[in-house]
């Protein structure tokens, strides 16, 4: 397996008492982990969960804001979304994002009531220099078939504007490329309990004309418009608590 991004620079930003050689045996302990088939009927998979998080600067502070969204295909719409708030202490390290945000991630899953068959996470999964980009990260923690849905490419070639996404060392597949969007690709790689073919049929099921599809649109969406509202709170004095009961209070169920 090929070495990710400068490593000096990769030390450089990592927080004081974490080490990065320990972050590297983590991620491949985990890699090897991950279930690339379907542990589930991908013929009966109704609701699909999308997530997605924000950030905010705040003094000498960072924010996260995530949000989960679970959609029904069968009704073609979300049924209910989740969300939460809270202090980031990781900072952004290339190749060790899910270090970052598996925290945010897992909090919003988590508070969803009805809780979804599949999770589309706004990143990679397999297609990431170390084999464990957040999809996989979180679905081999929580043993949740997950899909890496991301708006840009972070390791590989493609083959194309539509198609698989290619290992530079090995031509192993590790993703593929789909237009959800007119002109700006989406790529698709397996997280954990899914295979490749059945992740990219799914998420085609749910593309709209956006680069992202439906569940992680919603997310995004309302992320950043949670962002907006938090940040005008933020000119006053407030707590996290009570930035997270807000986020909590707003949290949206359409079950009927």
């Amino acid at each position: 397996m090929s070495r990710g991004p400068n490593e000096n620079y990769v030390k450089s930003r990592v927080p004081r008492g974490f080490h990065l050689d320990v972050a590297r045996k983590i991620q491949m302990a985990l890699a090897s982990r991950v279930v690339e088939e379907d542990l589930i009927n991908i013929n009966n998979v109704d609701l699909v969960a999308g997530i997605d998080v924000a950030y905010i600067n705040h003094k000498d502070t960072e924010i996260g804001i995530s949000v989960a969204s679970t959609y029904s295909i069968s009704r073609s719409s979300i049924i209910e979304w989740s969300c939460w708030v809270g202090s980031i202490i990781f900072p952004y390290v290339p190749t060790l994002l899910s270090f970052r945000e598996l925290k945010p991630v897992v909090n919003a899953y988590l508070r969803l009531r009805t809780k979804p068959q599949v999770v589309l996470i706004d990143g990679h999964g397999r297609a990431h220099p170390y084999r464990l980009g957040i999809a996989s990260h979180f679905g081999v923690c929580l043993r949740i078939p997950t899909i890496g849905v991301a708006k840009s490419l972070l390791y590989g070639r493609m083959e194309g504007t539509e198609g698989p996404v290619l290992d530079v060392s090995t031509n192993e597949v590790i993703g593929w490329t789909v237009q959800c969007a007119p002109t700006k690709p989406t790529y698709v790689s397996v997280g954990y309990g899914i295979s490749l073919g059945s992740a990219v049929n799914l998420v085609k099921r749910m593309c709209v004309g956006s680069q992202m599809p439906i569940p992680i649109l919603h997310s995004h969406n309302t992320a950043n418009s949670l962002k907006r509202r938090i940040t005008k709170r933020l000119m006053g004095e407030t707590t996290f608590e009570e930035l997270d009961s807000e986020c909590k209070a707003s949290m949206g169920n359409y079950l009927s």
